[in-house]
C-alpha cells in the first residue's frame, strides 16, 4: 500500500493545510456533528479540497454515494465552521490505486445536512421504542456480535443513558 501510495501522490509536493483534523458543529435543531478528516488541502485562492485515505479497493459505481457521504459530512462540518464550500472532495483507494473525486455544491451539503438529521431522528425513535430493526448483509457472517443481535435471535444489551454536551442531542460515547 505505501508503494502504491507513493506511485499516487509525491508527498514532498503536497502541503496539506491540515493533517488528522478534528472538526465539530452544532447544527440548528442542537445535534452535534464531529469527525476526523484524513487531509485538507488549501489552494492559494482559498479553495479547499478533503482527502480521505482508504485501504482497500475502490467500491463500484453503484455505491460511490455511498462511499461519497462520509466526504460530504467533513464538508458540511467545514461549511458550517468556516463558511465555505470545500470545491472537492477525494478518496484515495490505496487497495488498487483509483482515486474518486466530487466537486460538491451548497444543494449538496444541505441535502446532507437533512439526511444526517433523518438519520438521528430515526435513531432517536428506535431508543425511545426499543425497536431496533436490524438488517441483514453480507458482512453479517464476519460480525462477532451475532449472539447480541436480533437477526440471529440474540438480545441486545441495554441502551446507556443519553448524554447531553453543551446543550446538544449526542449519543453516548
Amino acid at each position: 500500500m505505501l508503494a502504491r501510495y507513493f506511485s499516487l501522490e509525491d508527498p514532498r509536493r503536497l502541503e496539506p493545510a491540515e493533517r488528522e483534523l478534528y472538526v465539530e458543529t452544532l447544527t440548528d435543531s442542537r445535534l452535534l456533528l464531529r469527525g476526523v478528516i484524513d487531509r485538507v488541502d488549501v489552494a492559494p485562492d482559498g479553495a479547499i479540497r478533503v482527502v480521505d485515505y482508504k485501504s482497500g479497493s475502490s467500491v463500484s459505481e453503484r455505491f460511490e454515494g455511498r462511499a461519497l457521504f462520509q466526504l460530504k459530512f467533513y464538508a458540511l462540518v467545514l461549511w458550517r465552521t468556516r463558511g465555505v464550500v470545500p470545491a472537492r472532495l477525494q478518496i484515495v483507494y490505496l487497495g488498487n490505486g483509483e482515486i474518486l473525486t466530487y466537486d460538491p455544491d451548497e444543494q449538496d451539503l444541505l441535502a446532507t445536512e437533512r439526511k444526517v438529521q433523518a438519520v438521528w431522528q430515526a435513531i432517536r425513535r428506535a431508543q425511545e421504542s426499543g425497536d431496533w430493526q436490524p438488517s441483514r448483509g453480507p458482512l453479517c457472517k464476519w460480525c462477532a456480535h451475532q449472539a447480541l443481535c436480533p437477526a440471529y435471535g440474540g438480545t441486545p444489551p441495554p441502551l446507556p443513558e443519553p448524554t447531553v454536551r453543551d446543550g446538544a442531542q449526542a449519543s453516548p460515547p
